[in-house]
């Protein structure tokens, strides 16, 4: 039996939950750590509810006030070709270890409450420790502890690597294809997605439904989404319903009631899909999206409808004129998630590699190594 501890700052989109859940049905055993609550309303597990983390009110207004402290110092260094996070000042270095130690007795706290240094395998989700100078993941290692670093998002991209977790990382997963170019020893995985919990819509709207729900209108392209539809209403009847600010539950009850999807528009915002795609492409609903041209190569068999800025209104227009279109890509939409993003299925790809790497022997159970 394997223990396996998944770490992450907030719960964003379930897919920490999603492998807990499925490292426990086939027989290990696996918990979540997150350090803040998220509003999405995901399922948690040990909850730290800890201050000053990504997204709370508090980081935001302490992000605007190092913004301005920093506005011309680069918020991380390329080195190698592979971007690093360092605090761009003392200050910021000092911020930083204030709020460890503002952490510290609420971590060490859970840390002996739930036997946190007792797992085999410790997934650190978007590369980050339980403080940011990497005490705990240092402390780990030297114990002979397994660390992976698993990053979705944005993180790759706009922080970069916290070089004490690189160097401690036995292996690094992304779930972004487009992260593959910003860091030389990148594992691809599909996202785990809990498909068979969404029905398949059968019936359209009379008056056609199109929904599109940014968390970041800037990064989803939904200003050219919003021009394209108006102009297109002057000749269709359908409605633009914008999806943003709700709790995950009443997003999902929306979304059912759409028929057509528009997840991304433009190259802002990474590979072009996640979790937000994968819920409506599960319900059957035509999606159309932003890829580009290496990942369409990558991935030759996706069910979505590719647009690009220039052509999003001709082809928005396609699918509003054609039935018989979206019905086929609906399907399609279904076939493709019950085929890579399995959860059962990725999950056991994840082991494939532990065992390729002799982290576990034939029946899987841990083969310590200490180092």
């Amino acid at each position: 039996m394997l223990k396996i501890l998944h770490l992450c700052d907030q719960n964003w989109v379930g897919t920490a939950s999603t492998f807990v859940k499925y490292h426990n049905k086939l027989g290990n055993y696996s918990r979540m750590v997150t350090l803040a609550h998220c509003d999405n309303d995901f399922e948690e597990d040990i909850c730290l509810h800890l201050p000053f983390v990504r997204g709370s009110r508090l980081d935001m207004a302490l992000k605007r006030l190092m913004n301005i402290v920093h506005r011309r110092a680069p918020k991380s260094e390329d080195r190698g070709g592979m971007r690093t996070w360092r605090p761009r000042s003392r200050f910021e270095a000092l911020l930083f270890a204030i709020r460890d130690s503002i952490w510290a007795p609420k971590i060490y706290s859970a840390i002996e409450r739930y036997d946190l240094l007792n797992f085999d395998i410790y997934h650190l989700e978007s590369g980050s420790g339980f403080f940011r100078d990497s005490r705990i993941i240092k402390k780990l290692k030297a114990m002979g502890k397994k660390i992976v670093c698993y990053y979705l998002g944005t993180d790759l991209r706009d922080r970069g690597v916290i070089p004490e977790i690189e160097q401690l990382s036995d292996l690094n997963i992304t779930t972004e294809f487009d992260h593959l170019r910003l860091h030389p020893n990148l594992r691809f995985s599909f996202l785990p997605f809990e498909y068979h919990t969404y029905k398949v819509r059968q019936t359209e709207n009379t008056r056609l439904r199109i929904c599109h729900a940014p968390r970041n209108r800037l990064l989803k392209g939904t200003h050219y989404i919003i021009a394209a539809c108006k102009r297109l209403q002057r000749k269709y009847d359908f409605e633009l319903v914008l999806i943003e600010g709700r709790p995950h539950r009443e997003a999902l009850e929306i979304k059912m009631t759409c028929d057509i999807a528009i997840d991304q528009v433009g190259d802002k915002g990474g590979t072009g899909y996640g979790v937000n795609s994968l819920e409506t492409l599960s319900m059957g609903i035509p999606t159309l999206t932003s890829f580009t041209l290496d990942f369409e190569e990558f991935l030759p068999d996706h069910p979505f409808i590719v647009v690009r800025p220039e052509t999003l209104e001709a082809n928005l227009e396609e699918v509003l004129k054609n039935k018989e279109l979206r019905r086929r890509k609906g399907l399609e939409g279904r076939k493709f998630v019950e085929k890579y993003h399995d959860p059962e299925k990725v999950v056991l790809s994840i082991y494939s590699i532990y065992r390729e790497l002799g982290w576990i022997d034939d029946e899987g159970n841990f083969v310590s190594s200490r180092s």
